[in-house]
């Protein structure tokens, strides 16, 4: 092959592969690698329900000394023979018109059920307690060990941009935390 030819034949596969070089290659790869990261990770956050965020970030953000003094919220284990108290509220939340599922077996333990428990994943929290006593979402909120209050929902916080709502039986209230639980209630907190 004469020194024309090979020219010739190099100019071939410049233009078979339009001109690109290996190391252009192998950069062109690094770069897609690291934007399909990007838009996984992106995507993720963005489909993964609001509510497996809000359990994959669960962490203690109440301080139980910030009950009243006396409040057997997180003092206190039931059993069926002690009870002197039941009521059952059904408590629904949701962070951006996503409805965040509350946990089964809030407060429960091999060794001891809190007066403010759940059982399932319905919604419904149970009161049950050898004395009669006050509770409020504060104490539901304790034992789950979430945070709740007019400012803040779990991790997030009302901003200019963001509010906390709370509706009881349809009606708006601004109780929030301090809210006493009573029978039958359909309580309602959103994120927006």
């Amino acid at each position: 092959m004469s020194k024309k030819d090979s020219r010739h034949h190099g100019e071939k596969d410049k233009k078979k592969n339009k001109g690109y070089s290996r190391g252009d290659y192998l950069w062109g790869i690094g770069l897609l690698i690291v934007v399909l990261v990007v838009a996984v990770g992106s995507v993720w956050w963005g489909l993964v329900p609001v509510g497996q965020q809000i359990q994959s970030r669960q962490q203690t953000t109440v301080n139980p000394n910030t009950l009243p003094a006396g409040d057997p919220t997180l003092t206190t284990c039931i059993s069926e023979s002690n009870i002197v108290m039941r009521l059952k509220v059904n408590l629904r939340i949701f962070v951006n018109n996503t409805q965040i599922r509350i946990p089964a077996k809030i407060g429960e333990s091999p060794d001891c059920i809190r007066p403010v428990h759940t059982r399932d994943a319905s919604g419904d929290i149970y009161v049950e307690s050898p004395i009669p006593y006050q509770f409020t979402l504060k104490d539901f909120f304790a034992v789950w060990k979430q945070a709740f209050n007019r400012n803040q929902l779990f991790f997030l916080r009302a901003t200019g941009a963001h509010r906390i709502a709370m509706t009881v039986n349809g009606q708006q209230t601004f109780d929030y935390e301090n809210h006493i639980l009573i029978d039958g209630e359909q309580i309602v907190i959103t994120y927006t």
